[in-house]
């Protein structure tokens, strides 16, 4: 059972910050560069399940992680918390939790708001579309900047797991 935890684990994980950080350093950046296109990329993409699927993956590495955590307590969370890799394991784990909760109450709103509008985009009156590319340029910049907090988050958890057993 270890073993499956550790994997799920450590393969969501991965995927979950490697994801995130092509979002943020290569994905919203492109996006800004295509302008008024880039609602047919969105769309695209939830068309696709991406928001859906990362969300899921984001869960399964939580979910797997404090798993492991507790197995790793072994009902002593005291004496595992005064150890250096308990400790350790515990930051990087806040830090993965912080993440996801300015991921899924902040972040993911607003990307799923600019890609509905993306979606209407095509179909919307002439006049009306300056307005909805404004709203998803604004969406897009509050995502962009928050998503930069997530990643470095990610980063920070990603870094302390992969150190926590030596520290």
């Amino acid at each position: 059972m270890t073993i499956l935890l550790r994997f799920l684990h450590v393969f969501c994980g991965a995927l979950w910050v490697g994801a995130m950080a092509y979002q943020v350093f290569f994905l919203m950046p492109a996006l800004a560069e295509a302008g008024p296109d880039s609602g047919k990329l969105m769309s695209s993409l939830a068309r696709r399940k991406i928001p859906q699927i990362m969300l899921l993956v984001a869960i399964i590495a939580i979910v797997s992680g404090v798993w492991l955590l507790m197995r790793l307590m072994g009902g002593d969370a005291e004496g595992l918390m005064r150890t250096g890799m308990g400790k350790t394991f515990a930051w990087g784990g806040t830090a993965a939790i912080v993440a996801f909760l300015i991921g899924v109450v902040v972040v993911r709103p607003s990307m799923m708001k600019m890609m509905k509008l993306g979606q209407s985009l095509p179909s919307a009156p002439p006049d009306q579309r300056p307005a909805i590319q404004a709203q998803m340029q604004t969406l897009r910049a509050r995502g962009e900047s928050l998503g930069k907090v997530v990643a470095a988050l990610l980063f920070i958890a990603l870094a302390l797991m992969a150190v926590a057993r030596y520290v």
